[in-house]
């Protein structure tokens, strides 16, 4: 059974990129609120936790107050927490965490913040994988939260609790009706669920700024001169400029599905080829990966049909500390041994890798999170990392990638500051940077505008290419993960680093989070597809037919990228294939007149 995400997120507005942000209260969509089944818990029955001297927490009847004066390293300081319930659960029974919140303006630093969980006792951990433990931004008006939580086992009685933590950062909450909901084992659709909000999503203003640097930045003129046998101009010819692919990398992960038989398979493949230009593929040295020949045979026929298809290739990835193999992770008291068996792994994945036309590396993927290599070896060998790639295949560009950046709430700016702090770290040890990964993997914490254009700032401070390396939206809202996905691809498109953007996936029979998917699994599109198909394969693809002026001139402002260049004249024809980098003249003669 697939799991489930309810998210909500709040969004700031500018009235251009640049401008100060103004918060947006306004909340047109209605939530879905029906959570029919049984309660486990009522308000009076959740206990008040606040650790002294971080705030407090008040009850008066159905409403909880709770006053977080200044933000706790730990969000649990203060918490409403459920005892154990009594009855046991079994697997795939689901389970809502019922409440409407809001936050107390004038108390709170911008939006209030809550993580809500479903966990077992001692020890703790999360009942549903990857789910178990979500975030959310809390608006300033009373907004109903109905977060549903689905057992990944079997759990005795008196194991399974409920848990909103509030001591995150500095703000005033009130939340009300507050109650824990069985649902039994129902299906995903007939789940409760809260609506992704996007305050300021029909203001057109900061999108106005968005096309004039896609304007600017995304297209160059192409001039066409059509003249005639005897190079004279020729007025009046009709010219057709189409596109045949982007210069922008319009990308997606695609795990080993295109190397399956069967009619969904193939299906893939040729959507692959309708939606992208490029692929990114698994090449993971892990237990379940290349570590064992299995994962080396699938990787390479996974190459071998992306090469076949004319794809441009990204490799995902050279070293990722979290996924290293256990055998490995248990020699980190013999550093010799250790670095050994790193090196012997990374020359082997590039050796295979050489002969291909890899355009892009991902070098070192999350660094953040294991500090293993770095803890063993020291941090000045993640630059040797960079040069071991790069020495081996110079074509290919080499990228860092991290999570967190755009999609950790109000631990973004950490994060952010975290990752600048590495590249800088790598860069001063030599290492060969040479493009800076931001994954997307949003759920309830969707980035407003304005601070997605920030992050993209700050991390432009390197002058190297930035890329949007992992894409989705996890949820069941699918008429605003349409339009995120719309506002976020335009934003990311927009901004002069960038150089390409990757979701995740697009099919919903083979995404880590299916709800994120753009196409359902009996490949039916979804609103968010359709979105994908509107702006690569139309607004921002030229197609366009002109006529040439007195002097045999046509001009047309087209996206960079490969064309065919047409022009007509007196029943005959020329055709010329163009790749537009930067403004070009061409020049087409026909062979008539001139006799």
């Amino acid at each position: 059974m697939r799991r489930w995400l309810a998210s909500l997120a709040i969004a700031l507005l500018l009235s251009s990129l640049g401008a100060p942000a103004t918060l947006i209260h306004a909340f047109a969509q209605e939530s879905q609120t029906s959570a029919e089944g049984t309660t486990l818990v009522p308000t009076a029955e959740f206990r008040l936790d606040a650790r002294p001297g971080t705030g407090s927490i008040d009850r008066q009847n159905d409403l909880i107050t709770v006053n977080c004066p200044a933000p706790q390293e730990e969000a649990w300081a203060l918490q409403v927490q459920c005892k154990p319930i009594s009855i046991p659960v079994q697997e795939s029974d689901v389970f809502c965490v019922s409440f409407d919140a809001r936050a107390i303006a004038s108390s709170t630093d911008g939006l209030g913040s809550i993580h809500v969980s479903m966990a077992t006792n001692d020890p703790w951990e999360p009942i549903e994988e990857p789910n178990g433990f979500r975030s959310f931004d809390v608006p300033n008006q009373w907004h109903p939260f109905r977060i549903c939580f689905r057992a990944k086992q079997d759990y005795d009685a008196n194991r399974v609790y409920a848990s909103i933590q509030c001591a995150e950062k500095k703000q005033r909450l009130e939340i009300r009706d507050l109650k824990l909901v069985g649902l039994g084992n129902v299906p995903d659709a007939s789940l409760p669920f809260t609506r992704l909000f996007y305050p300021g999503a029909d203001n057109d203003s900061w999108r106005t700024e968005a096309q004039r640097s896609i304007d600017r930045h995304r297209k160059r003129n192409l001039t066409i001169r059509v003249v005639d046998a005897a190079r004279q101009p020729l007025a009046g010819a009709t010219v057709q400029v189409q596109q045949q692919k982007h210069d922008y990398a319009f990308g997606t992960f695609v795990g080993n599905t295109p190397i399956h038989a069967g009619e969904d398979a193939a299906k893939f493949r040729d959507q692959t080829k309708h939606w992208f230009n490029r692929v990114t593929l698994p090449r993971y040295w892990a237990d379940w990966g290349t570590d064992r020949p299995a994962g080396v045979v699938k990787a390479d026929a996974t190459a071998e049909w992306a090469i076949d298809a004319g794809f441009e290739i990204k490799n995902h990835l050279l070293l990722y500390p979290q996924f290293i193999p256990d055998r490995v992770k248990q020699l980190t008291d013999q550093p010799a041994r250790f670095q050994t068996e790193i090196e012997t792994a990374m020359d082997a994945a590039l050796e295979r890798t050489r002969d291909m036309p890899i355009a892009v590396w991902d070098a070192i993927n999350e660094l953040r999170d294991v500090s293993l290599v770095g803890d063993v070896l020291g941090r000045d060998y993640y630059a040797d990392v960079f040069n071991r790639g790069q020495r081996s295949q110079p074509n290919a560009r080499w990228f860092i990638n991290e999570y967190g950046l755009m999609t950790g709430g109000s631990e973004r700016s950490k994060h952010l500051t975290t990752y600048i702090q590495q590249i800088e770290q790598i860069l001063d040890s030599g290492g060969t940077v040479e493009g800076i990964g931001v994954q997307g993997h949003f759920q309830a914490d969707l980035i407003t505008m304005p601070e997605a254009w920030k992050v993209l700032n700050e991390l432009s401070r390197f002058q190297l290419p930035i890329e949007i390396t992992e894409f989705d939206v996890d949820t069941r809202d699918e008429a605003t993960q349409a339009q995120f996905t719309r506002d976020f691809l335009t934003l990311v498109f927009a901004h002069p680093a960038t150089t390409g953007f990757t979701t995740w996936g697009f099919w919903e029979g083979d995404m880590w989070r299916p709800h994120g998917a753009m196409i359902r699994e009996d490949w039916t599109i979804k609103p968010n597809g359709q979105v994908w198909e509107e702006l690569i394969l139309n607004t921002w693809w030229t197609n366009q037919t002109v006529q040439t002026d007195a002097e045999g001139i046509a001009t047309v402002r087209a996206f960079r990228g490969r064309h065919r260049v047409q022009a007509e004249a007196q029943d005959w024809a020329r055709i010329q294939t163009v790749n537009l980098l930067e403004d070009k003249t061409i020049t087409l003669q026909i062979g008539v007149g001139g006799e």
